[in-house]
């Protein structure tokens, strides 16, 4: 039976105060960069070049993402295939086809760790975007769960705006407490970076010790 845990505010908090002001510096500006590399893509049109990035998003490093994005401009510009040529997921690449090709892309990004993506990468400061992914669930819920947690607790839309939620409470009571504007999308940038360096650590010390 699979357990499905309750996020909480309290467990985003703890994490982003405890994050170093090197990891705070990097979650606060991760999105704006994202943007800058969208407005770089396609400055007549960021909000596509978003969903492109988005779209080349699942299962996938960030620097490949970005290469993919790359790509699959220069790919349409010179008219090649991007449909089935783009070394990406099949699916996904007939939708950045389809985006590229003038389809409007809130009729074509679906996914809602995807959908909150390019919306949060085309306005940092969307309110209702947050994106939730394994290691954002993981700090809302305060422990290391596994896929099948993590799907049962962020795959339907109900669950995940809960998450969502947990995150823009905890922006507001962080920009209390700073007084300063930190946006929901830098509370859930910062805790990942956070997080997930915290992850590298514990599984590098974990091996350090079996080896010795």
């Amino acid at each position: 039976m699979t357990v499905t845990l309750t996020p909480s505010t309290r467990n985003i908090t703890r994490v982003y105060r405890a994050a170093t002001a090197e990891q705070v510096a990097n979650g606060v500006e991760w999105y704006a960069r994202a943007r800058r590399i969208a407005v770089e893509l396609d400055p007549q049109n960021v909000s596509r070049a978003a969903a492109v990035i988005a779209l080349v998003s699942p299962l996938t490093p960030w620097g490949r993402n970005v290469w993919l994005a790359r790509e699959a401009y220069r790919m349409h510009a010179a008219g090649e295939d991007v449909a089935t040529e783009l070394p990406t997921l099949k699916g996904n690449a007939r939708k950045v086809a389809a985006v590229l090709g003038g389809a409007d892309p809130a009729l074509v990004v679906t996914g809602l760790k995807v959908r909150s993506f390019w919306l949060t990468i085309a306005d940092p400061s969307h309110p209702d975007a947050v994106v939730v992914d394994r290691h954002a669930y993981d700090v809302a819920v305060g422990k290391v769960t596994n896929d099948e947690v993590r799907g049962k607790g962020i795959g339907t839309p109900t669950r995940y705006a809960a998450l969502s939620a947990a995150y823009v409470r905890a922006a507001r009571i962080l920009s209390r407490e700073t007084g300063t504007t930190i946006l929901p999308s830098q509370v859930q940038a910062v805790t990942w970076v956070a997080w997930r360096q915290t992850m590298i650590r514990t599984a590098a010390a974990m091996r350090t010790e079996i080896v010795l």
